[in-house]
């Protein structure tokens, strides 16, 4: 695979680029590694120089949009800041990503194909959705463990927060019924972390 370089990152986004335009506009089944090579510009040798398919292209995509390749906080500094306002930030963007307009289409996508493809929908559960999950996790386990709140499965607690931060938001967006406006979803976060630390927080 290419360095890390300024050079070669340009590159892999230019073809992420393009690969974003060929899945929402043919599907997965029906793109090509060809396609997509004329999309963004670039050689089809160029992408296996990045990606070693199809497949792994997509799941790049999928886990970049949802924040699986950007750098989750460590531990340390999580347990540094205020509580609220932790659950806050990963309430908050979790929701923001499952809102933005190209990243619902591409989980339309795998919503689509997954039947047909099970191990692409495995492959991005656990390069993206799964790693914030398991960050959130982690972080809820401590304050257990520190008396701080009362939980006896941290993931699943984890899954909940996320649940009530969406509160049928998304789905609402997705049949196009509307689309949320930043007070919005700024209710429906602030909301999901009182009701969540109302059921979970230790009584004095």
């Amino acid at each position: 695979m290419p360095s890390s370089s300024p050079l070669n990152q340009a590159k892999r986004q230019q073809i992420l680029d393009g690969a974003r335009r060929i899945f929402i506009e043919l599907g997965f089944a029906s793109s090509s590694v060809e396609k997509i090579a004329k999309a963004a510009g670039v050689a089809k040798g160029t992408i296996y120089n990045y990606f070693d398919s199809k497949e792994a292209l997509f799941v790049a995509l999928i886990a970049g949009e949802c924040g699986g390749e950007t750098h989750l906080p460590a531990l340390t500094q999580l347990l540094d800041a205020p509580i609220e306002a932790v659950l806050n930030r990963f309430a908050h963007q979790w929701l923001s990503s499952l809102l933005q307009e190209e990243q619902a289409a591409l989980f339309r996508i795998v919503l689509a194909e997954v039947m047909q493809f099970p191990a692409l929908g495995q492959l991005i559960e656990s390069s993206g959705p799964a790693q914030v999950v398991q960050r959130l996790s982690e972080y809820l386990a401590q304050l257990n463990q520190d008396e701080i709140l009362q939980i006896d499965d941290a993931r699943l607690a984890a899954e909940q927060l996320l649940a009530l931060s969406d509160a049928g938001i998304t789905r609402q967006m997705q049949l196009s019924v509307s689309n949320p406006s930043s007070n919005q979803i700024e209710l429906h976060v602030n909301s999901a972390v009182n009701v969540f630390l109302r059921a979970y927080r230790r009584a004095n």
